[in-house]
């Protein structure tokens, strides 16, 4: 199994009351409006947005892609093979478009981006999600299999050439950045993690009770996202030009 794929996996038991996801979909929800409405996920995963839009959008119409054979056969018993739009020529129909934590994956981040775009429909709204800053890499990330994290400008330099335009650019969970540092140290790397090392890298299985307090603390953050000079994940906003 694809160590990425053995990751996704594992999440599936706790992810859902995770504090980490259910703050980055109250950030992403915000930008959902007007019921109802299409949206397509790109690069999937366990499909908990699927899960988190039939809870809170009950008329909203849910899509996904996903490359990795096993959880896109998990997402089509789930959503049904209509919703699996892998290969599809494009998403015409979307008004909205994920891609939550997936571009760092990709080797050419910039290629990845145009082909998406291409396939939006004028005036829909891509919503992103990346790790950030390039100074907290680690073997965390070397063991997850990211190329990068990010920045404003970086992010922002991802996107030239295409024909969007930039709504938000704004940074998440600014209270993760101490323990983000501390993990730094800890995973030194010269840029190599051994395969064990994804045993490390998975979410901590939390008390319920400190798990409440970061979600607390981090809904708290979200909500003024807008201020924060840095934090360790980076979200975007941006829509198709007409």
């Amino acid at each position: 199994m694809d160590p990425l794929e053995g990751h996704l996996h594992k999440q599936i038991d706790h992810s859902r009351d995770f504090f980490w996801h259910r703050v980055r979909w109250r950030a992403v929800a915000r930008e959902l409006h007007g019921e109802p409405f299409e949206l397509t996920d790109v690069g999937a995963g366990i499909g908990l947005l699927g899960d988190l839009l039939a809870r809170d959008f009950s008329r909203c119409t849910y899509r996904f892609v996903e490359p990795l054979e096993s959880l896109e056969a998990e997402l089509d018993q789930r959503f049904g093979r209509e919703a699996n739009a892998r290969g599809a020529d494009g998403y015409r129909a979307s008004r909205y478009v994920t891609l939550l934590d997936v571009l760092e994956h990709q080797e050419d981040d910039r290629a990845f981006l145009a082909e998406l775009v291409s396939k939006m429909a004028h005036g829909a709204t891509l919503v992103v999600t990346v790790p950030a800053m390039q100074r907290l890499w680690s073997g965390w990330d070397v063991a997850l299999g990211h190329h990068r994290r990010y920045d404003k400008v970086s992010l922002a330099a991802a996107f030239e050439g295409t024909p969007v335009q930039l709504r938000e650019m704004s940074y998440l969970f600014p209270e993760m950045l101490a323990p983000a540092m501390v993990r730094r140290l800890r995973w030194r790397t010269g840029g190599s993690a051994r395969p064990l090392d994804l045993v490390r890298a998975e979410f901590p299985d939390l008390p319920r009770p400190l798990n409440e307090l970061l979600y607390a603390l981090g809904s708290s953050t979200e909500r003024i996202r807008r201020i924060w000079p840095a934090g360790t994940s980076l979200l975007a906003v941006v829509q198709r030009a007409s």
